[in-house]
């Protein structure tokens, strides 16, 4: 269906199409102009066509899209039943209260950086810079200062050190260690730009974030996610808008740090999901209320970037956006460039009038003095439209009534439109009690509580002897010496290769032993349950399984065998322990982060009928070798286990 957002003086439709809305919509107007109920009606109308919404509520006001108007009251409005039908049966709209219980709690983590290395190198530069400017504005930092700069720079350096050794941050404690003990290239490029008091200064300001009422805002409610803010891991059928109410962050810096962290997931999830079949289409709505604050014309709050290359990027995504704002005056003209249709209702500023007079001379071909006089008397719900769909002619339309409630909703009321499934389908995420250092260790002791009753001994990841840290290891069995002959066979070309070895590196693959019993069952028709002993190997940073199939070793998050018939490292080597600062091994590349056993149970239990006892770090000997061509130079990397030498597939 096309979107029908209201009539013409002549009671005559106005319709815009799909193509039109994936090149963006503006809406401007002074307040009481109705432009928040005409960017609602749009809200509206992508519901009923089936295009999930997402929309940033500053006010309470959008979030009363979760109120359905009594149906008798909009007759004499025009509003017909299969209108009406076509949103209140066929929507679901969800208010998220970041940090706060008060509706359905979010919460952020703008260290997740999981899919990033499907981007080009760019794609993950300009992610990665996003984010460190994200996370310093939030600290406090002035962007357009030598500081502030400073801050971007070395959590820039420190994110893309993170990606290149597959380390992964995932909390604020793990950045901080990493803050503690620089590595040495990260530190070769920063220490030009970058004081020791500032690093210092960092430090403090990070750990500010794991303590008080701003913890609330990472680690309370559902972890902000695109598909879920979409609906499309829900299996309900009905479209999704998801409203987030941003009144309860306290702050402005907590507000532009929150619409810039789900800007960036946006930006990832539009890139890992292009549209099929060509650039025409739209996927979803992104709507950003009273937007000036977010893209000032001369300051650069955390959010401005990414907004900014979101609204460049995001049509060739299907990705169409949204905006409204009472000051066009106060938002970035280069903002504006980037919606082609743009509906005008009242406005009587002159910095207002004399920023939309550039867009209206350059659309249309009628008298722009004309149209500018008529719009300090435009009537609340009146507009001027300028759209593609009607060849930029200016087009005097008025708005259709909502199909649901135009009132503000405060936080305490919020709990009354959201649905009790719902609310009990998005379980709460509690707090993790903080840790008493902020040092990292790549796997920590575990101790029994009463959560781990359904474990027959307390999970731990490393042993202890005379109080040193135990880690466990395979030892290497494949030397340098062996390494050329090692990698012929992997060498393109037959009798005369055309690539030679250029270097190779020892190092450790981190891995996870866990050791379970396997309950199979037997017998034609009185089934016996035989308990079967059993280790697996899972890889350390996404827990998909390590094996051996066809002496090959290789990853996989699927195994169809049972988990006695998988063949793994308990059947080709003896696993060993040594003192952990005997170990010729980086810990810091595991970005401080611990085993989740919780995870690991939950995984294991849905692939098997399996009971977990145990989790243990293990480190398995690689040999990471980078081939290079003999003429085009081109390189690339080959991972040989340390065991047999062979490569280890992906």
């Amino acid at each position: 269906m096309p979107f029908t957002i209201g009539k013409t003086k002549d009671d005559q439709p106005v319709e815009l199409s799909i193509k039109s809305m994936q090149r963006h919509f503006a809406c401007f107007g002074s307040s009481g102009s109705g432009k928040t109920v005409a960017c609602k009606v749009l809200v509206e109308e992508f519901g009923r066509n089936r295009i999930p919404v997402i929309a940033f509520d500053p006010q309470g006001d959008i979030a009363s899209l979760a109120a359905n108007a009594d149906y008798e009251s909009l007759v004499e409005h025009g509003i017909d039943r299969e209108l009406y039908n076509s949103f209140t049966d066929q929507t679901e709209v969800l208010i998220w209260t970041p940090g706060s219980s008060k509706g359905l709690p979010l919460c952020i983590n703008p260290l997740q950086f999981e899919g990033i290395e499907k981007f080009n190198k760019e794609d993950q530069l300009r992610f990665l810079s996003a984010t460190a400017k994200n996370i310093a504005g939030l600290l406090g930092y002035d962007l357009d200062t030598d500081d502030g700069k400073s801050v971007d720079s070395v959590l820039t350096e420190i994110f893309s050190y993170c990606i290149d050794n597959n380390i992964r941050l995932e909390k604020f404690k793990n950045l901080i260690s990493i803050l503690k003990n620089i590595p040495g290239d990260v530190h070769d490029n920063i220490e030009l730009i970058c004081t020791p008091k500032l690093i210092k200064d960092l430090q403090r300001k990070v750990s500010l974030l794991t303590t008080g009422s701003r913890r609330l805002i990472f680690e309370t409610g559902t972890p902000a996610n695109i598909d879920t803010l979409l609906g499309t891991d829900s299996d309900k059928g009905k479209t999704r808008i998801s409203v987030i109410y941003l009144n309860t962050l306290s702050t402005q810096e907590e507000k532009e740090f929150f619409v810039s962290s789900i800007t960036q997931l946006m930006y990832q999830w539009m890139l890992l999901h292009p549209l099929q079949g060509g650039q025409e289409g739209l996927q979803c709505l992104y709507y950003l209320d009273e937007i000036a604050p977010y893209i000032p014309p001369v300051k650069k709050p955390a959010c401005k970037e990414s907004l900014m290359t979101l609204f460049k990027q995001a049509r060739k995504y299907g990705i169409g956006c949204l905006i409204a704002t009472q000051n066009p005056g106060d938002i970035d003209y280069k903002a504006i460039a980037q919606f082609s249709t743009t509906n005008l209702g009242s406005l009587t500023q002159k910095q207002d009038l004399k920023k939309v007079q550039p867009r209206l001379e350059s659309s249309i071909t009628e008298d722009s003095d004309k149209i500018m006089s008529k719009l300090p008397g435009l009537a609340p719900g009146h507009f001027l439209l300028i759209s593609p769909d009607y060849n930029n002619k200016v087009l005097e339309i008025t708005t259709r009534r909502l199909i649901t409630q135009h009132i503000t909703l405060s936080e305490d009321k919020l709990k009354n439109y959201i649905d009790p499934d719902l609310q009990a389908g998005f379980q709460k995420v509690t707090i993790d009690k903080p840790d008493a250092s902020a040092e990292p260790t790549a796997v920590k002791e575990k101790q029994e509580t009463p959560a781990d009753t359904d474990c027959q001994k307390p999970v731990k990841s490393v042993s202890t002897k005379k109080n040193k840290e135990m880690v466990f290891y395979m030892k290497n069995q494949i030397f340098e010496r062996e390494i050329q002959d090692r990698v012929k066979p992997f060498l393109d070309g037959a009798l005369f290769k055309s690539e030679l070895l250029e270097k190779a590196v020892f190092n450790y693959l981190p891995l996870i032993r866990v050791e379970l019993t396997f309950f199979s069952k037997k017998g034609l028709f009185r089934k016996k349950t035989k308990e079967i002993k059993e280790k697996l190997y899972l890889n350390y940073n996404d827990y998909t399984l390590f094996f051996l199939k066809d002496d090959v070793f290789q990853y996989s998050s699927v195994v169809d065998e049972d988990p006695h018939k998988i063949v793994d490292l308990d059947n080709i080597g003896e696993i060993e322990s040594l003192e952990k600062d005997k170990i010729d091994y980086d810990f810091r590349r595991l970005g401080g982060k611990s085993i989740n056993n919780k995870k690991i149970k939950a995984l294991m239990e849905r692939k098997y009928d399996v009971a977990v006892h145990s989790t243990n770090l293990i480190l398995f000997p690689i040999w990471e070798c980078q081939i290079k061509g003999k003429k085009s130079k081109i390189k690339r990397p080959l991972l040989l286990d340390g065991i047999q030498g062979k490569e280890i597939k992906k």
